[in-house]
């Protein structure tokens, strides 16, 4: 048994069903030579992954073992395994599509190997069928644009998927962990904070694992009746396939860490957070929801925040999808010029799930490249993963993609479809297939999950990694607007004359900018698009990269001192605070510190209304919830780093309704914002941060000095 020297290198992709394939030599003419069943050259003993590099395994028919050499057109035959370097059982070799020869064929998805048996007499073609037709393959996942978007448009969407605009998830699959593991998010725990997952469904069922805590809100059933009165129950399925849907089953589609597994904490229900915050039952949390309730302190989260932190458990979280809507419970009373400048309508840094310290905040993109229309923006966002728009519309002359994934175990005629009357679901030819899965999964609900998906592969490539470790490797490696082949990212900031402030020009949105340690950073996309492939990457090399290796241990927490740091000339219209003094919360003594910024938040639980004649303002000042909806959306707050950068945090007409007065009046805690902005930047004790107040209505500065401060989570240098 030889193997041929390998000539062309086209590609090919999934799995699929070996067969003889015609005869070769010796015979012609009128007495063709016969070409018995015996003449098959291999037989699939074990089916491989044609995305994933992993290997088949062949067995070579009893005719062909003598004599024989073997070669491939497309991929490589070798008696090694390329993952794990054993050598081959005797009669048998090893297939597998390196990743550098995929997308070389005419049909990225389907297409059929060449092999070749030569002897010195004879010739022997046979064919193996690749692709998602084929074999045990995933049907659905040429559909799923977020994994490799190839131009594809099965959907019947105006505008088709921008080739290239992906999460680049597949090279991310070709790379092996520290034990030769292809990377796939093999055995990493993830618990869906959702509607209750329905692991009745075929490609989620044999991912359900159980954590140690025995609850009924901990892998409930989803009853089709359920279901019936409430058909978004189904978002915590669609959620789970985009994480976790299973590979090479021969149904559906594929989750971007497809040999994870899930467990499902139904957030209908009311639980203590701490069941959350379980280190052996837990890796990963992904949470896709949101909380309009502003000013609401649940002092349990916040509490098992920390214990998040420092069991290791990152907590992905929804940016919310009111860049164009204010869902805030009086939302009635809320200005809309938010819409008319094309800006976020909504300042989402409200309830405790809001301002999560150390969540990673995801926005969303769309398939053609740009933020979806939908996505809330802000500065603690973090990063950005695949949301898309809201799939077909016959009325819609703008419609893009939404995101496929699993739906429900059930018939879609059983409940209200999600995708009835699209052509995704219409097409008789693939209902079949299609019967259990969703076309029109969108919103920042799949952002987070397409983030979380690629957090579990960075989780198997560095079992040990910490919360600071994913938040710096997500932050290091996405694609910014200066990343080639994503200059779509690219937007232009937002600056208007606003009558409230006597028309003075000021900034809405800021854009793209470079911090003061050079990574590029924008309200609309934080650090950018995830890359699976380079978050991988960086994750195996973390040991070697100083910046990782040294988010291995927690930092220490710093804040600034100082009294009476705010200052104002026209009566609390415009106020300037000089934040520095930086201590070492755990050790007093430490005052001399130079560190690198990690986490930054500002406490404003003193940001209250001063009296005033006017009467909008004396609203606020009074507590009206009114006044202060409409005081609160003509409120700007800026921070200026000590390298210069400028973090636009809570930006005019972004609507809020945060009353201080009424937070201090129960509850004792800081309320603390957050901002991304300085990520990575150097700081010492004394540098001074500069916190820039704008509103219509006079603020109390005397309030706000009682104990303004920074809180940074830092690393010492």
């Amino acid at each position: 048994m030889k193997l041929l020297t390998k000539k062309p290198t086209l590609a090919l992709l999934s799995m699929a069903i070996l067969t003889a394939c015609g005869g070769g030599g010796g015979g012609g003419g009128d007495n063709p030579k016969p070409e018995p069943d015996y003449m098959k050259i291999f037989t699939v003993e074990t089916y491989g992954d044609m995305f994933t590099g992993k290997p088949y395994v062949l067995s070579i028919n009893n005719a062909y073992r003598e004599g024989y050499e073997f070669s491939a057109r497309y991929g490589e035959l070798s008696d090694v395994n390329p993952l794990t370097g054993e050598q081959a059982e005797a009669g048998k070799l090893f297939y597998y599509i390196p990743e550098s020869v995929l997308g070389t064929t005419s049909d990225y998805y389907n297409f059929k190997e060449e092999f070749k048996a030569v002897s010195d007499e004879d010739t022997v073609n046979g064919e193996l069928s690749l692709g998602t037709k084929s074999g045990k393959s995933d049907y659905l996942f040429s559909d799923q644009w977020h994994i490799m978007n190839q131009g594809q448009n099965p959907f019947g969407v105006a505008k088709s998927p921008v080739k290239g605009i992906d999460l680049n998830v597949i090279p991310a699959w070709h790379l092996k962990d520290s034990e030769n593991n292809l990377i796939s998010g093999k055995n990493v725990k993830i618990a869906v904070f959702d509607a209750r997952v329905d692991f009745k469904h075929e490609d989620l069922k044999a991912h359900k694992y159980v954590p140690s805590l025995v609850r009924s809100y901990i892998n409930a059933d989803l009853p089709l009746a359920d279901l019936q009165e409430v058909s978004d129950l189904a978002h915590g399925s669609a959620v789970a396939g985009i994480i976790g849907a299973i590979a090479n089953n021969g149904v559906g589609g594929r989750g971007i860490a497809y040999d994870s597994v899930l467990t499902s904490y139904d957030l209908l229900t009311d639980f203590p957070y701490s069941d959350l915050t379980v280190k052996d039952d837990i890796d990963i949390i992904n949470a896709s929801m949101g909380v309009s309730t502003s000013f609401a302190y649940e002092p349990d989260l916040d509490v098992q925040v920390q214990a998040l932190l420092e069991n290791g458990i990152p907590l992905v979280k929804s940016m919310g999808n009111e860049f164009y809507s204010i869902e805030f419970k009086h939302s009635s009373i809320y200005p809309t010029y938010c819409m008319t400048y094309g800006v976020n309508c909504q300042f989402n840094q409200t309830s405790s799930w809001n301002r999560g310290r150390y969540f990673i905040n995801v926005g969303a993109l769309n398939s053609l490249g740009v933020k979806s229309s939908y996505s809330s923006t802000g500065s603690h966002i973090w990063v950005s993963g695949t949301g898309g728009e809201f799939g077909y519309s016959s009325l819609a002359a703008n419609s893009s993609a939404a995101m496929v994934t699993t739906l429900s175990s059930y018939l879609p005629e059983k409940y209200d479809d999600w995708d009835e009357d699209s052509p995704w679901r219409e097409n008789q030819t693939y209902y079949d297939k299609r019967k259990f899965y969703t076309h029109k999964m969108n919103g920042t609900s799949s952002a987070a999950p397409s983030v979380t998906g690629v957090i579990a592969l960075i989780n198997q490539a560095k079992p040990d990694v910490t919360v600071p470790q994913v938040r710096y490797i997500l932050a290091k490696t996405a694609n910014n607007k200066n990343t080639s082949g994503w200059e779509s990212l690219d937007y232009s900031p937002v600056q208007k004359e606003i009558s409230e402030f006597d028309d003075e020009n000021i900034v809405l949105e800021n854009g793209w900018h470079k911090n003061g340690a050079g990574l590029w950073f924008s309200n609309y996309f934080g650090f950018g698009v995830v890359n699976a492939e380079k978050a991988v990457q960086k994750a195996l090399d973390c040991d070697s990269d100083e910046g990782c290796e040294m988010r291995k241990e927690l930092p220490s927490m710093y804040k600034s001192s100082g009294s009476s740091p705010c200052t104002s000339t026209d009566g609390g219209l415009n106020i300037t605070c000089s934040l520095s003094g930086f201590v070492n919360v755990d050790d007093p003594s430490d005052t001399n510190a130079v560190f690198e910024i990690d986490n930054l938040a500002i406490n404003v639980r003193s940001l209250v209304f001063a009296s005033s004649t006017n009467s909008v303002c004396s609203d606020a000042a009074g507590e009206y919830e009114s006044g202060v909806a409409e005081a609160n959306a003509f409120l700007q707050i800026s921070m200026t780093s000590p390298s210069g950068t400028e973090a636009l945090i809570k930006p005019v007409y972004a609507n809020w309704d945060y009353s201080g007065i009424t937070y201090r009046k129960q509850i004792t805690e800081p309320f603390l914002i957050q901002t991304s902005d300085f990520f990575t930047e150097n700081v010492s004790a004394s540098d001074k941060f500069t916190l820039k107040i704008k509103s219509m209505c006079p603020l109390d500065v005397s309030a706000l000095n009682s104990d303004v401060f920074v809180l940074i989570d830092g690393y010492a240098k």
